[in-house]
C-alpha cells in the first residue's frame, strides 16, 4: 500500500507543474480587433532560437471612436502557432475559449497600457521554444486581468506575415520537465522497492 502511494504522490507532483493561464470565461469570437500589430519578421523568415530577436510594435486603431480604450489597462503581447505548427498536435490546438486556447502559448511582454501611442518590445527569442511557424498576437486586457480586445500581426485566416523559429535540437523545456519527472518517479520507485524489501527480510 506504502509503494502504491509513494507512486501517486509521483504522478501528482509531475502533473502539478504551474502554467501560465488567460482569464476563464473569456470568448475570443467576442473580442474586437482595435489594436495595431506588427513584428519585425518578414514573411517567411527563419529566426534561430536563442539567437535572433522579435520587435512588436502595436497601437490602439486611431479610426476608432474616442473612448473605445477607456477600461484598456495593459497590453500582453504573445508568440502564437500558426495552423501548420498546429495540425495533428492536440496540444496546441484553438479554442475559442481563452482558458483553453493552446495557440499562443508563449509570452512575449506584459506592458501598461500608454493610451493611443505607439509602443514597441524587442525579445530576445527564447531556447527553450520548438521549430515552427508563428505569429504575435496582442491582447488588451482591463484592471481584473480579462481580455477585451486583441491585435494580431497575421489576418483572421492566419495566413500572412508567418515567420519560423528554429528551436534548439534536442532540447526543450516540456523535455526536462518530463525528464525530472521520470526520475523522481525512478527514485521514489526504488526507495519504496528497498522499503517493502526491508520489511519483507525483517518478517522472515
Amino acid at each position: 500500500m506504502e509503494k502504491i502511494s509513494l507512486v501517486l504522490v509521483a504522478l501528482l507532483l509531475c502533473t502539478a507543474v504551474p502554467r501560465p493561464s488567460l482569464a476563464k470565461g473569456v470568448s475570443f469570437a467576442s473580442l474586437r480587433r482595435t489594436l495595431i500589430v506588427s513584428a519585425s519578421p518578414k514573411q517567411g523568415q527563419v529566426l534561430r532560437a536563442g539567437e535572433d530577436t522579435i520587435t512588436v510594435t502595436w497601437a490602439l486603431n486611431q479610426s476608432l471612436p474616442a473612448g473605445t480604450d477607456a477600461a484598456y489597462k495593459k497590453i500582453k503581447v504573445r508568440l502564437c502557432y500558426a495552423p501548420a505548427s498546429q495540425k495533428d498536435r492536440g496540444w496546441r490546438k484553438t479554442k475559442d475559449d481563452l482558458s483553453k486556447d493552446k495557440t499562443c502559448s508563449f509570452a512575449i511582454t506584459a506592458q501598461p497600457y500608454a493610451g493611443g501611442d505607439r509602443s514597441n518590445f524587442t525579445y530576445l527569442v527564447s531556447k527553450e521554444l520548438p521549430s515552427g511557424t508563428f505569429f504575435v498576437r496582442a491582447y488588451a486586457v482591463d484592471a481584473a486581468d480579462a481580455e477585451l480586445a486583441f491585435g494580431q500581426t497575421t489576418n483572421a485566416g492566419k495566413t500572412e506575415n508567418l515567420f519560423n523559429i528554429e528551436g534548439i535540437s534536442g532540447h526543450h523545456a516540456s523535455l526536462d520537465v518530463a525528464a525530472a519527472c521520470f526520475s523522481a518517479f525512478s527514485i521514489l520507485a526504488l526507495v519504496a522497492f528497498y522499503v517493502q524489501e526491508k520489511r519483507g527480510a525483517k518478517k522472515k
